[in-house]
């Protein structure tokens, strides 16, 4: 018997159909993309950005499939009731993002997002939250201000 024929190879089917998905909608959207038009002005972001999707799933694809089983330091953690309470928060936080972005501002939303996200996350150091939530902000609101000629509404900057 070969050593190959002796590996036993599990597929997490969960993960790599996730993966195949994300990967078949970023074509299906780059090809869309193209077929409307090909004017590097309306392709300039997101053609590179999909070509770079893909690669990165095409990365990921090999950690779907694994020969017999993963030693124990390596071994996922089990999502528990804080966990998951986290990651709905963090969810939350982000409708609360989109929904505060017209209502009161681009600018304010992405400052409140980021508050609450690390905190939801652990950041406990009072000073930290606003110096990181403020930077990010200047970044995202000046970084969109830059590239997109639509005017989101802010309120400050």
């Amino acid at each position: 018997m070969s050593v190959i024929a002796a590996r036993r190879v599990r597929v997490d089917w969960g993960h790599l159909l996730t993966v195949l998905a994300i990967a078949a909608w970023t074509m299906w959207y780059l090809a869309d993309l193209r077929s409307v038009s090909l004017h590097p002005e309306n392709t300039l972001l997101v053609q590179p950005l999909c070509i770079l999707m893909l690669i990165l799933l095409a990365a990921v694809i090999p950690q779907c499939i694994r020969a017999d089983k993963l030693p124990d330091e390596l071994q996922p953690e089990q999502l528990d009731r804080v966990g998951f309470g986290k990651i709905l928060a963090i969810m939350l936080a982000f409708v609360g993002l989109v929904w505060s972005m017209f209502t009161i501002g681009f600018d304010l939303g992405v400052f409140l997002f980021c508050m609450v996200g690390l905190f939801i996350c652990g950041e406990r150091r009072w000073w930290v939250m606003p110096v990181f939530a403020g930077l990010t902000t200047v970044i995202m609101v000046k970084g969109y201000q830059l590239l997109v000629p639509f005017q989101m509404p802010n309120l400050i900057l």
